[in-house]
């Protein structure tokens, strides 16, 4: 699979046809002047949003696993971060940002096999990630009531698509 490949296959889909990023509400207007910025050039430019999405341990966690320069996105509306969020009441109004799939042309884009800032998670280069995608439980119809097909829903919506330090505004499709 190409990434050209993986851009089709999500335009094609009747489940996704968008990758994601959770945010608050509150974060939408600068969201709208800047696009997302990532956490380290969010510090360098020296402001901070209202409310994100992780807490003081996740940022940390973010700059010790080397993924403070990105900004993650999900590949579907079920990211078990944003659930975490809401519930410690980092996000009072969470929104999913959609955002088009040709954002996987950026070079320096990562994949990781679930939460990004996880020991245990294995992050590499998109190119070389591609074969490993569960693609098909993600865009395809399956029977995720199937225990089986289930967990590996389970494991696909814990992906992570790290973008370097930005998501341009013209990326972004708007809220969903």
């Amino acid at each position: 699979m190409t990434i050209d490949d993986l851009i089709s296959e999500i335009k094609r889909s009747t489940q996704h046809i968008y990758l994601y990023h959770f945010t608050d509400k509150s974060n939408l207007e600068s969201i709208n002047v800047k696009g997302l910025l990532s956490k380290k050039k969010m510090r360098a430019e020296g402001w901070w949003p209202e409310r994100t999405g992780g807490n003081e341990l996740s940022h940390s966690l973010d700059t010790y696993r080397g993924i403070d320069p990105f900004v993650s996105l999900c590949m579907t509306q079920n990211h078990p971060m944003k659930f975490t969020a809401c519930s410690t009441g980092s996000l009072s109004e969470p929104v999913y940002l959609a955002i088009q799939p040709e954002i996987l042309k950026i070079p320096g884009t990562k994949m990781a096999f679930g939460v990004a800032n996880a020991n245990d998670t294995e992050i590499l280069p998109l190119e070389e990630a591609l074969d490993k995608l569960d693609t098909e439980v993600i865009y395809r119809r399956t029977e995720w009531a199937d225990p089986d097909v289930n967990l590996r829903l389970r494991a696909a919506e814990k992906y992570e698509i790290l973008i370097p330090e930005t998501v341009p505004r013209d990326l972004i499709a708007g809220t969903c």
